[in-house]
Formats: structure tokens, C-alpha cells, sequence
């Protein structure tokens, strides 16, 4: 009878090896397979859209909100048609609007956000359209100012959305560097006066959360005795902030450079409405005539609604007399863009090589001209 125990032992291993083995082998349910769904995606993204709104209807304002953010999925199906019912604040409404731009997928074709935030109508339009004629007063005023103060090719909705992709840690260099809002070089000569002319405007956020515009006029102008070139460009909105002085300026730094003065910098000139920070400078290109340099800095804001920066820019000169403005150092958007390199805000330290070979190319070289 010995031999009764052994055989007992294997047929319980018999009996329990394939349970085990089917146990082991069984497929994971359908909505927890890892190659289906993506392992972050909630559960509750998918119900149905009527469900997820349904909830959000028992929720108080401020939860519905933050409820509507929870997810990418979420988000999309409450949407911005949700947002009045949400009844949430303004400032929860605009923090919903910058995840929805934040997270849309890029257009293939241009690889930009297919969809771009307008914090003045308080909506997200699609890419390149705008607002159209339901624009509010307040939005077609900022796409006026910036066409004529800040940039012909500034598309404020850009602005904006790239404001909101920095705030929530998305890539934005595409936006910065794109070409309807950041221009190429351009460089020409005028066969009228004689002047060779080069404009670049270039972007920066800075640490604060603001964006940064750097723009720059270069300018050879041809030698002609005891005469000085004046400058026309305007730097904002409040006519240069102190026109006459920077008047003055342009015509001394061209006295100074044709004096035989290697280099004549001007001091920093400031905007007391927008805070619009101008040097100028002029140097000698020997066979070529005069070198100036024109840079100006402006700092646009962080780009929310009610930004006090913007509203600076787009408020009308005013005449204030002492001790009206709060006090702005003026070296603080320079050191802000340039990294604290401000030894050469000029030709040799702003452009770029090719940019200065595109110049002298352009500019006439007249053999035996020593001035």
C-alpha cells in the first residue's frame, strides 16, 4: 500500500498544472490592454461625450472647470461651447482656452497649432483666420497697433498662443520662428540716395513670462560734406518717446563717426508711456560712407487679458510731469535679451555674418574714397 501516497501526489500535480497554465495564459480584459489604450488614459474617457458633459452639469462651477481639465480627451469633449454653461470665471475660462490650444495637434502642412488662442474675444480661431468680423473693439484695436507699432508681420493670436504653450511647458520655437510672424532679413539699396538698408526683428520670452521684440535698422549711407541723414522710423506708438532728443542723437553720432571716432554710441533713450528702450550708433566703412545702426527694444507682455504692458503700448501719449510713472530701468529688457552682452549692440554684435556680407554686397564700393 506504500505505493498508494506517491500516486495521489502526482495526480494532484496533474490536476492542478493546466488550471495553473489556463490561469497564467488568460488574456487581460479589453479596456486594460496596454496595446489598445494608452496606460494614462482614464476610464472615464470612455463614456460618452452626453455622459462626461452630464457629469460636469452636477459639479459647482469652479469643480466643472477643473473637471473640464482634467484630460486631453475631456477637454475636447466638453470644449469651448461648454464653457458658458461651466458658468466658471474669467480666469478659469482662459486657463481652459490655453490647455485646449496647448494640447491641439500641429497643422501637418505648416507644423503650427491648428488652432491659435484670441484672448480678447476670449475664443480659440482656427489657424490664419482670426476673428473676422465678430472681432471685438478691443481685438481689432490690437491687431491695428501692432501692424502699424509693432510689426507688420506681429499676428497677435500667435502671440498669444505661444504665450500660452511657454506658460505650460510646450514647444513654441516653431510659433517664434515662423515666418508670418518673425521676418526674414531684408536688405536693399536705394538708387535714389544712395543708402543701403538692412531691417531685422527678432523675438526672446525672457525669464519674467514676457516677450521680448529686438528690431534694428543698418543703414550706409554715402558721403556727401556737412550733411546728416535723418531718421524717420518710428520706435512706438508715442513718437519715438523723445523725438527731438533722438533727433538730435542721430545727426551727432554721424558728426562723431566722420570726426574719425573709431565707434560713437549714443545713450540709451526710453519711451516714458511704453517703456521702448532705442540706441544709436555709426561708424565709418571705409569706401562705403557712414555706418548707422538704429536697435530698439519693447517689451510686449506675457500676453494674458489685462496685460499692463500691452495696455502701456496701446495707450495714447500723455503728458505727465514729474513723478507720474512708476520708475523702469530701461537696462533691464536690454540685459533680459542679450544675456547681459551689451558691449556691441550694434553691426558687429547683433548681426549675423551672413547678414553683413548680404550689406556690403549691396553697398557701392567706390575705390579711393577714404571717408
Amino acid at each position: 500500500m506504500s505505493y498508494i501516497q506517491p500516486l495521489l501526489a502526482l495526480a494532484l500535480v496533474l490536476a492542478l498544472v493546466p488550471r495553473t497554465s489556463i490561469h497564467r495564459q488568460s488574456p487581460r480584459p479589453r479596456s486594460l490592454n496596454s496595446s489598445l489604450r494608452p496606460l494614462n488614459l482614464s476610464p472615464v474617457t470612455l463614456l460618452p461625450i452626453e455622459i462626461i458633459q452630464h457629469i460636469a452639469s452636477f459639479l459647482s462651477p469652479c469643480a466643472a472647470a477643473s473637471f473640464a481639465s482634467t484630460c486631453l480627451c475631456i477637454r475636447y469633449a466638453t470644449g469651448t461651447q461648454y464653457l458658458r454653461s461651466l458658468r466658471a470665471s474669467r480666469t478659469e475660462m482662459f486657463k481652459l482656452l490655453e490647455l485646449l490650444v496647448a494640447d491641439a495637434p500641429n497643422d501637418p502642412a505648416t507644423d503650427l497649432p491648428s488652432r491659435l488662442l484670441c484672448v480678447h474675444c476670449a475664443r480659440i480661431v482656427p489657424l490664419y483666420v482670426g476673428c473676422g468680423i465678430s472681432a471685438t473693439p478691443a481685438c481689432r484695436e490690437t491687431w491695428d497697433i501692432s501692424r502699424r507699432y509693432i510689426e507688420s508681420s506681429f499676428l497677435p493670436p500667435l502671440f498669444f498662443t505661444a504665450m500660452a504653450m511657454h506658460r505650460h511647458g510646450r514647444p513654441y520655437n516653431t510659433l517664434l520662428a515662423d515666418s508670418h510672424f518673425t521676418p526674414p532679413t531684408s536688405t536693399s539699396y536705394h538708387r535714389s540716395n544712395g543708402v543701403t538698408s538692412q531691417y531685422n526683428a527678432r523675438y526672446h520670452i525672457a525669464t519674467t513670462g514676457s516677450l521680448l521684440l529686438r528690431r534694428q535698422i543698418i543703414c550706409i549711407l554715402p558721403h556727401r560734406e556737412g550733411r546728416t541723414y535723418r531718421l524717420h522710423s518710428m520706435f512706438c506708438r508715442h513718437v519715438g518717446g523723445q523725438s527731438n532728443r533722438i533727433s538730435d542723437a542721430v545727426a551727432l553720432v554721424q558728426t562723431e563717426a566722420r570726426s574719425g571716432i573709431r565707434r560713437s554710441l549714443s545713450k540709451f533713450y526710453q519711451c516714458i508711456d511704453c517703456h521702448t528702450v532705442v540706441r544709436l550708433g555709426a561708424r565709418k566703412f571705409r569706401g562705403r560712407g557712414i555706418g548707422l545702426f538704429v536697435t530698439w527694444w519693447g517689451d510686449l507682455g506675457n500676453g494674458r487679458a489685462g496685460d499692463e504692458k500691452w495696455a502701456n503700448i496701446a495707450r495714447p501719449t500723455e503728458n505727465i510731469h514729474g513723478g507720474g510713472r512708476v520708475k523702469y530701468r530701461c537696462m533691464d529688457i536690454i540685459n533680459a535679451f542679450e544675456g547681459g552682452n551689451t558691449d556691441y549692440v550694434d553691426f558687429d554684435g547683433l548681426s549675423s555674418r551672413a547678414d553683413r556680407k548680404e550689406l556690403l554686397r549691396l553697398s557701392p564700393y567706390r575705390a579711393g574714397l577714404r571717408k
